[in-house]
């Protein structure tokens, strides 16, 4: 699955992480959303709860590419869903309920 992060949004997510983190090229970017990816939330029977597949898999995200105002990432749908999920939570209130 191909999504399109902003730099505001990155920075977002960054927010997530216990350290501090510096995006400036592709590579950044990439191995910060596989970090991310860790902590996607697993039920008790190891299931992730995006999908049913037994196994968490071995990689999240595929390809980064930067654009003018951020980076097409080409990440796995789970690690999508994981991304709107954070993301949602740190929308200010007026936002989100518009």
């Amino acid at each position: 699955m191909r999504i399109k992060l902003r730099t505001d949004q990155l920075n977002l997510l960054a927010k997530q992480l216990r350290f501090e983190v510096v995006l400036q090229q592709p590579r950044d970017v990439r191995g910060m959303l596989e970090v991310l990816g860790k902590e996607m939330p697993w039920d008790d029977s190891g299931l992730n709860k995006f999908s049913n597949s037994p196994r968490k898999p071995a990689r999240l995200t595929f390809s980064v590419e930067a654009t003018r105002d951020g980076f097409i990432c080409d990440i796995h749908p789970a690690l999508a869903q994981h991304i709107h999920t954070l993301l949602s939570k740190g929308e200010p209130e007026e936002q989100a309920t518009q």
